[in-house]
């Protein structure tokens, strides 16, 4: 059976793993890591990063919300789905790490918030009359909670995530952008051009 969702379900399949692989052996979280090791070649880093989680309940909160906007609507952002994944997983770790926000970078949370941000700009780009002003004060509403965690320096939703590890609000602001911009752009507007369409007593009439 065809999925409509490959790229949620291979990103949950790789956290699942990467994780597990990493609490089991510290060489290779060691290896997955995203640090500034990057910044002298090791490039991979910025990719494997984000799939390694500092708990499981770290890994579960993550996956719920990546499944949730991915199951969704990676159908319909098909037209964005690489650089919107790409760019949720890649972008946030590189901005931490080169703002200083942190030593070393884990988990979807980037991801997540780009994915949640794209399908709600989505559905404001496609939408007419009153649900796309429903659709508009979600976006407005969901602004929010990037931008004050920027301005407070604290995650609006904070958890647990053990000894030395912290959430970064900068890595939720990147992915939010990340998803604006893909999610603006995979509305692909139906060509207005007339077509033919039968009428109730036979004859052809503009439509």
């Amino acid at each position: 059976m065809k999925l409509d969702f490959p790229f949620t379900a291979t990103v949950i399949a790789l956290a699942i793993v990467a994780t597990a692989c990493a609490f089991a052996s510290p060489a290779i979280a060691d290896t997955l890591r995203a640090d500034a090791r990057i910044f002298d070649g090791a490039w991979h880093r910025a990719l494997t990063g984000p799939f390694v989680h500092a708990t499981w309940g770290h890994l579960v909160r993550d996956l719920a919300l990546v499944a949730i906007a991915g199951i969704a609507y990676e159908a319909p952002l098909s037209r964005v789905r690489l650089p919107l994944f790409l760019g949720g997983l890649v972008l946030p770790p590189l901005a931490v790490l080169l703002a200083g926000d942190a030593r070393w970078y884990c988990g979807l949370s980037g991801l997540s918030h780009a994915l949640l941000a794209a399908a709600l700009s989505f559905e404001a780009v496609r939408r007419r009359g009153p649900a796309r002003a429903f659709a508009i004060a979600l976006c407005a509403i969901a602004t929010v909670k990037p931008l004050y965690e920027l301005a407070t320096g604290m995650p609006a939703f904070a958890m647990s995530l053990g000894e030395d590890v912290r959430q970064v609000p900068l890595a939720h602001a990147v992915g939010v952008l990340v998803g604006i911009a893909c999610g603006v752009t995979a509305w692909r507007r139906p060509p207005a051009t007339a077509t033919a369409a039968a009428s109730s007593d036979g004859s052809l009439r503009r439509a």
